[in-house]
């Protein structure tokens, strides 16, 4: 006779969730009840067979969570840390689901294949939760089996997961808690120290050793400390902490929990038709009644977004006029200090013309940025999530793909498109990370608020502003809806939408997030628009002309010239056969090219530009007046001109990691970029040439 096939399972569960009767129900009479060593914590263990399986069934202290506390909770951990059972069976109270939910999310972190025994359904049922077995284990990416333990129904289903799980080879959930950016950044620091030392990794999972110390749990931190990197990793762990409780206002362990229940209340606002709530959770869910609302959740989500535009225009306006006047008054200053000539056309016009247009922005950028964090921090990103999944799924793409766009609405296309890695469909990653670029990130804000300042009265700046975030997300939508149908056909994967409580957010974590974008913004307009500055300048200033000087010409005159006849200004007559039908000239076309390299560098050229069209000194003008003077602009092509930045292929760093995350792959790379082109060229031929039919274009 064949000897049978030797498995061990734990069972886990919350006090009072049934355990020991399922317990009961798999062991029968071949069961056997001790101490664990060193503790008085009862040890009960059985065997049962099922087909080709001799299995083993330790039933674990019933306890709430994975933090040890207490010896049954020590005991528990350390039974499915140290001891790695082949599969652990989670027992729920299924009429007190969010509850017991906690624990699952802990066990989630482990590397050890997870079933769901959802016990006491006839109670969930009696007391009006419908709950949908399907759509919860997609969502947790784990099999689930309705059991009723105190009348035996589902333990030969149980027993079935358990092989199927066991013989698939089903590996630990890969749906984890999604505990934030600030929080996730922090991880990523200690797991880049712990991952040196390959015997602790290969012994614990690190994932849950990174969260535990963040959680500051005492045993964990002793692990670590005797470990290889004890001193480096802890050194980390506590400025970890504390930058997460400067940014917080709380403990890192509170806000772990809370992102805990969030994904649990996600969870079960997907999988269940209505739910008992905790009361932890009696403010949260009041308000998501109305913001989440299927009639009203979209609406609110457009006011939201309305409100943070007219946050950020009213409030920078003022701000971004000192700036603009302070570069106008310090290029004229260094003009009248530095001797007339090459250098002091380098510095005034090449670095200050150029640079200043984008720094004299940064006002607006840090406002914008502000009032994204506000949102993000109260906990109202995540359901706007929420809210756009049912709209989503219409076009091929759901919640989770909104979490990168609005990464990259908050600072910049290349995050967006590396936080596609949550999205476990290769196809799926590869639709979100090509529509993520058309978002408006912060490097093409510039762009707008220049153009809508110079050419739209400012009463419409917000509602201008408003249009073309609506118009990206349109473009958006409708471009992943083509390459769904067209290149990417298949499902449309499921995940937890997480729903984390409402917090009121910190001045100190709101300006601290604020002050990390800013940061970027400005280091890369003091290095990448530099050097493109001292690019544009050159192609614009050489090969210097002096037989252009002639007697009876003006100086703007001559300017012009030198303009037209640099290297810079022939290229752009080669460009502008393509792009005078969309209202735009070789300029404009040179400022769109630069602007491959780096978004802001559109403003940036036309700094430039304009500095070294003007001559004269004494006369100090801000860009945008620059730019309303040119009788070659009018609003129309300025509309057109601003629907084409915004669709356009993404900056060169951006294509980069494009071309990276999409494994290397250079077919989707070159697509990227022919598809967002004639995208960009079509929607603006179409404003453009539809206005001057309409008569618009005066």
């Amino acid at each position: 006779m064949m000897k049978k096939k030797q498995i061990t399972i734990a069972l886990a569960g919350n006090p009072n969730s049934g355990k020991s009767t399922i317990f009961n129900n798999l062991t029968g009479a071949r069961q056997h009840v001790g101490n664990y060593p060193g503790v008085t914590v009862e040890k009960k263990e059985g065997k049962t067979s099922f087909q080709d399986y001799e299995i083993n069934v330790v039933d674990l202290p019933g306890t709430y969570s994975l933090s040890p506390y207490s010896e049954d909770e020590f005991v528990a951990r350390d039974f499915i840390v140290q001891e790695h059972p082949d599969v652990i069976v989670s027992i729920i109270d299924s009429s007190n689901l969010e509850r017991n939910l906690y624990l699952v999310t802990q066990l989630m972190e482990l590397d050890t294949p997870l079933i769901l025994a959802m016990n006491m359904s006839d109670m969930a049922e009696k007391k009006g939760q419908d709950v949908d077995y399907s759509e919860l284990s997609k969502l947790l990416a784990m099999l689930i089996v309705p059991t009723i333990g105190n009348k035996n129904i589902g333990t030969k289903e149980l027993l079935a997961a358990v092989i199927k799980t066991h013989e698939n080879k089903i590996k630990a959930s890969k749906i984890h808690v999604k505990y934030g950016p600030e929080v996730q950044e922090e991880m990523c620091k200690l797991e880049q120290i712990l991952k040196k030392d390959k015997e602790l990794v290969n012994r614990y999972p690190w994932r849950w050793l990174v969260i535990k110390m963040l959680e500051n749990d005492s045993s964990v931190l002793d692990i670590i400390r005797n470990c290889s990197v004890g001193q480096e990793a802890t050194a980390q762990n506590e400025k970890s902490r504390s930058h997460l409780q400067a940014h917080f206002g709380d403990d890192p362990e509170v806000i772990i929990a809370d992102r805990r229940y969030g994904f649990i209340s996600g969870a079960c606002t997907q999988a269940l038709k209505e739910t008992t709530i905790e009361e932890r959770h009696d403010l949260s869910d009041s308000i998501d009644r109305i913001v989440l609302n299927r009639l009203f959740g979209i609406p609110i989500f457009a006011l939201v977004m309305y409100a943070i535009f007219k946050f950020t225009f009213t409030f920078s306006e003022p701000v971004v006029g000192y700036f603009e006047t302070f570069f106008g008054w310090f290029g004229e200053t260094v003009a009248s200090i530095v001797p007339a000539g090459l250098f002091q056309s380098f510095l005034v016009d090449g670095i200050i013309g150029g640079v200043g247009g984008v720094l004299g922005f940064l006002p607006l950028v840090l406002f914008m940025f502000f009032a994204i964090a506000f949102f993000e921090d109260s906990g109202y990103m995540a359901r706007a999530a929420f809210v756009m999944d049912r709209l989503m799924s219409k076009f091929g793409l759901h919640g989770k793909s909104f979490l990168p766009m609005m990464i990259s609405t908050n600072g910049c296309a290349i995050p967006g498109i590396m936080a596609t890695r949550t999205l476990e469909s290769k196809k799926d990653r590869l639709i979100t990370m090509m529509v993520v670029p058309f978002m408006i990130c912060g490097a093409k804000l510039p762009i707008f608020a220049l153009f809508i300042g110079a050419f739209f009265p400012a009463s419409y700046s917000t509602n201008i502003m408003f249009l073309m975030y609506i118009l990206s997300i349109v473009i958006a939508f409708c471009s992943a809806w083509l390459l769904k149908k067209f290149v990417f056909q298949g499902e449309v994967s499921h995940f937890v939408m997480e729903l984390p409580p409402y917090r009121v957010p910190t001045i100190k974590g709101l300006l601290l997030k604020m002050g990390e974008r800013g940061w970027l913004y400005v280091k890369k307009a003091g290095t990448i628009i530099v050097l493109i500055s001292i690019i544009i300048w050159a192609g614009f200033t050489f090969p210097q002309n002096s037989g252009v000087t002639k007697e009876g010409m003006t100086d703007s005159e001559i300017a012009t010239i030198q303009l037209e006849q640099s290297y810079a200004g022939k290229a752009g007559s080669l460009i502008e056969p393509l792009v005078k039908p969309i209202g735009m000239d070789g300029r404009s076309g040179i400022a769109l090219l630069a602007g491959v390299a780096a978004k802001e560098v559109v403003v940036s050229t036309f700094g430039t530009i304009y500095s070294l069209g003007e001559v004269d000194v004494e006369e100090t003008e801000t860009l945008r007046e620059k730019l309303q003077k040119d009788p070659s602009w009018s609003p129309l092509k300025a509309m057109s001109f601003l629907i084409f930045c915004l669709i356009y292929m993404p900056c060169f760093v951006a294509m980069a990691v494009f071309y990276e995350e999409s494994g290397s792959k250079l077919k989707w790379t070159l697509f990227l970029m022919f598809w967002t082109t004639v995208m960009a060229w079509s929607a603006s031929f179409i404003v453009y040439q539809g206005g001057m039919i309409l008569g618009l274009g005066i």
